[in-house]
């Protein structure tokens, strides 16, 4: 995907910082997190559709960048009480304290990940399915935003959930799991031993479901959802 930047000068002092889409967005995305906020607690608060900030309207149909419009970043900073030199310095990152833009960590419809080429052999995140997510803790590998109904009422459609491979797994955990199928989707662990993995699938009309260790190719334990 071709990058598209923005330029942006605090000063005539120094030159204009040449700005990226994924730096600007991280900056709306920390933002709402200082206040407490998730990027959609964040769009209503500003008065603006609570889907303005969700990860799919920052691309648009044809894959281009969707950069934020003036109008809407000029409510986000009047609804915050952000100072717009504030809001730069959260943009340009050599000037801005440590850790106060998020790390940018990849995210993919859950339909989309379930595509042969969505990971690579080592289980990292692949190819162009793949757009970025503002994310403030450590920890994280990759998110999956849902594009349906089939987890109500626990994820809405455009929820997103960030999973953590690496991190350990107990009975109640909530977790992605993608079987060697390619089939990928998430669960409720209730009890992982022997040769098989007995999960409980997240919805409505929940059951249990059981697979051979030797059917999946990977868990990782949900931490954090944008409910």
């Amino acid at each position: 995907m071709r990058e598209r930047y923005l330029f942006l000068s605090r000063n005539t002092e120094k030159p204009a910082t040449v700005l990226s889409h994924e730096k600007v967005w991280a900056a709306i995305d920390a933002l709402a997190s200082q206040n407490g906020l998730k990027p959609s607690g964040l769009a209503r608060r500003a008065g603006l559709d609570p889907t303005a900030f969700n990860p799919s309207k920052r691309v648009a149909g044809d894959g281009r960048p969707r950069w934020p419009s003036t109008e809407s970043l000029a409510k986000v900073l009047a609804a915050t009480g952000e100072a717009l030199n504030t809001f730069a310095a959260r943009v340009e990152t050599e000037d801005a304290p440590i850790g106060s833009v998020p790390a940018l960590v990849p995210v993919a419809a859950l339909e989309a990940a379930s595509d042969r080429n969505a990971f690579d052999a080592a289980g990292r995140p692949s190819g162009a399915t793949w757009q970025r997510f503002s994310f403030p803790q450590p920890g994280a590998s990759f998110a999956l935003q849902v594009s349906n109904e089939d987890f109500q009422p626990l994820y809405r459609n455009g929820d997103i959930v960030v999973v953590a491979p690496d991190a350990p797994l107990r009975t109640g955990d909530r977790l992605a799991l993608k079987l060697t199928s390619g089939r990928l989707s998430l669960y409720t662990l209730q009890e992982a031993g022997g040769e098989e993995l007995s999960v409980r699938t997240i919805g409505e009309n929940s059951h249990s479901l059981r697979f051979r260790h030797s059917a999946i190719e990977w868990t990782a334990r949900i931490i954090w959802a944008s409910q």
